[in-house]
């Protein structure tokens, strides 16, 4: 599976997927088609029930509440969706880079980097067969609960329940899909970002292998030097990696984490103040795609972490002079910060996870002591 071939077989599949929510990046970027004004209908018809359910509902706080609970799922995917449309091209090159410098420049790869490609090709490939099964099983619970309302088609009548149904199974299926899509995106190419890192790290090894070895510093300087600049030219590709990976989904992240805050909110709020038992759901999803966006934040950092030891961890001094001057660039360039962010307000890492959790434990236990 760790081939050039597998990776543009998933692309197809992603390409599909693409046209339902009408976010063509790879076929059409940038434009709107047929798909992307039938989604941007359905998600205005979203926000104008919304406020004319809570409009009708003003005087029931808890039922507003249980209004609002979609809200956050809807905000934070039409984001995604102009963002889609907005970075469709740099997703066309980050995936040119995937298959030019993770397959192309690798072809004649060692042991380690074929092992290597082989697991995260099977990790990315499960995760595209499983993610759907468990995206449908959860929304298939969950999402066909909107209680937002049409305007003027109350659900008592029997035509206002059939429309109404009708617009929110649209919605569902449409809103399933986007968001397998922007996920699954965000997941892959953190992988092979992760992946470039490594690809980096072993060809650090190989070289700290030779100048660990004195015959081979002295009687093959030229491979010493070919190796060295293989080495520098793969942690300018991780760089530029790392560097495409936050300018496409940094907003996304923003989304994400800022819309997942609010919905776990409104759902602690329902779960202190009533038994609806659809709270519980809203609150898991919400809580599960919350903690994977940070992991997957976190693993990266880990993996530039583990790019920064093995660099002050070589063996510098070994190096012929020219070599260790360009050496300088490089820690010099290691030094500076590679994260992913939520568009530049807060790293996506353990600690601000960490930080988001105490947030919601005290405003858990302020809900609590106000209800007690």
């Amino acid at each position: 599976m760790a081939t050039i071939e597998s990776f543009r077989k998933l692309l197809k599949y992603l390409i599909v997927y693409s046209k339902v929510p009408g976010v063509e990046m790879w076929t059409a970027p940038g434009k709107f088609k047929p798909a992307s004004y039938y989604v941007s209908f359905h998600i205005i018809v979203y926000f104008v029930s919304t406020v004319w359910t809570l409009k009708k509902y003003s005087d029931d706080p808890i039922h507003m509440m249980k209004v609002l609970i979609t809200l956050g799922t809807a905000v934070q995917l039409y984001i995604k969706f102009f963002v889609g449309h907005s970075k469709s091209k740099e997703v066309i090159v980050f995936s040119n880079k995937i298959e030019q410098e993770v397959f192309e420049q690798n072809k004649n790869r060692t042991a380690g980097e074929t092992v290597l490609l082989k697991q995260t090709a099977t990790i990315v490939v499960l995760a595209f067969g499983l993610y759907p099964l468990f995206a449908y099983n959860v929304n298939g619970v969950v999402m066909p609960l909107f209680l937002y309302e049409l305007p003027y088609y109350d659900w008592s009548t029997t035509m206002g329940y059939v429309v109404n149904m009708m617009f929110q199974v649209n919605l569902l299926v449409i809103g399933t899909i986007a968001a397998m899509l922007f996920d699954f995106l965000y997941f892959m190419y953190a992988m092979y970002t992760m992946v470039k890192a490594d690809i980096f790290i072993i060809h650090l090894g190989e070289l700290e292998k030779m100048l660990n070895d004195p015959l081979t510093v002295k009687k093959n300087q030229s491979s010493v030097r070919e190796k060295w600049v293989q080495c520098m030219f793969e942690h300018q590709q991780t760089t530029n990696f790392l560097n495409s990976i936050e300018d496409i989904f940094g907003l996304m992240c923003l989304a994400q984490v800022s819309m997942g805050v609010f919905t776990i909110c409104d759902a602690m709020l329902l779960v202190a103040l009533t038994d609806w038992y659809p709270t519980y759901s809203f609150l898991l999803v919400m809580f599960i795609e919350l903690s994977l966006y940070f992991l997957i934040g976190h693993l990266i950092e880990l993996k530039i972490d583990a790019m920064y030891n093995k660099i002050i961890s070589m063996p510098w001094f070994k190096l012929p002079v020219k070599e260790q001057k360009e050496f300088r660039f490089l820690m010099s360039r290691q030094q500076c910060p590679m994260m992913l962010t939520a568009y530049g307000f807060h790293p996506m890492n353990f600690e601000a996870y960490m930080s988001v959790l105490k947030g919601l434990y005290q405003f858990f236990v302020m809900v609590m002591q106000y209800v007690g």
